[in-house]
């Protein structure tokens, strides 16, 4: 028996009648089924009363009310991914709402948290990022960082952002033991053990840019380069160019 079921409605009433009028309550089947009636009409009401209190904190919401959250703080901008979880999908909100934002430390924090990586932050107007000439140790030093600033970029800042990795899917055992397993060889699920279709991440290259937009200061120039964790500076590959223009 749980607090607001039948059973514990069924109870209250019962104890709500004098006692001795009706006897023992198996002797008394009218007025007994009169009460698990009552009791079953309003365990239905206590639920749904419960139900709609908990949608009213974010935390306790769940189903389509968590979207409902989302839209009413965020508006378009944090849409539910296909087949996101409550929990997942709250968790996402409480991050976009108190999220700081305006900083190079909110930045590194927010991409973090989205893809699991920190990203590599350059501001060429920026001395501990660039060097110096004339120190010969420490971080500060030019030869040590090997990247060449400018005075004539200021607001300026170049984001190397790695993509988190993906799960679901895979080449195939046949690939990864060809020897022992092949794909004509039986059983067939040695040969086909999944599909790079299947993979799932849980942000999108246009994720990490809108992630970017939304936590950056106003009237920055800011280059993008979105790749995989551990890929060579030579290879990366998505590279995008955000000014105040692509802000809405």
């Amino acid at each position: 028996m749980a607090t607001g079921d039948q059973s514990d409605i069924t109870s209250r009433l019962r104890s709500y009648l004098p006692r001795g009028w009706f006897g023992d309550w198996s002797e008394a089947p009218i007025i007994g089924g009169l009460i698990v009636g009552i009791a079953s009409v309003l365990a239905v009401a206590y639920a749904l009363v419960m139900f709609f209190w908990a949608q009213t904190r974010l935390q306790t919401s769940s189903g389509g009310w968590v979207d409902l959250w989302a839209s009413d703080f965020l508006g378009t901008g944090l849409p539910r991914k296909p087949g996101e979880t409550d929990a997942s999908y709250i968790q996402r909100i409480q991050v976009a709402l108190f999220q700081k934002k305006g900083t190079r430390p909110a930045m590194v924090a927010v991409l973090t948290q989205l893809t699991g990586n920190a990203p590599i932050i350059f501001e060429p107007n920026r001395p501990l990022d660039t060097g110096c000439l004339g120190v010969n140790s420490g971080p500060a030093s030019f030869c040590g960082v090997a990247r060449m600033g400018s005075l004539a970029c200021p607001y300026s800042a170049l984001i190397t952002a790695y993509r988190p990795q993906v799960t679901g899917g895979s080449l195939g055992a046949a690939y990864a033991n060809a020897v022992a397993w092949s794909a004509i060889r039986a059983p067939t699920s040695h040969g086909y053990t999944g599909s790079l279709a299947d993979e799932i991440t849980i942000a999108t290259d246009a994720d990490i840019i809108a992630t970017i937009n939304a936590t950056r200061p106003i009237g920055t120039n800011i280059g993008v380069c979105v790749t995989n964790y551990g890929v060579a500076p030579a290879q990366l590959d998505s590279t995008f160019i955000l000014d105040a223009s692509t802000i809405s």
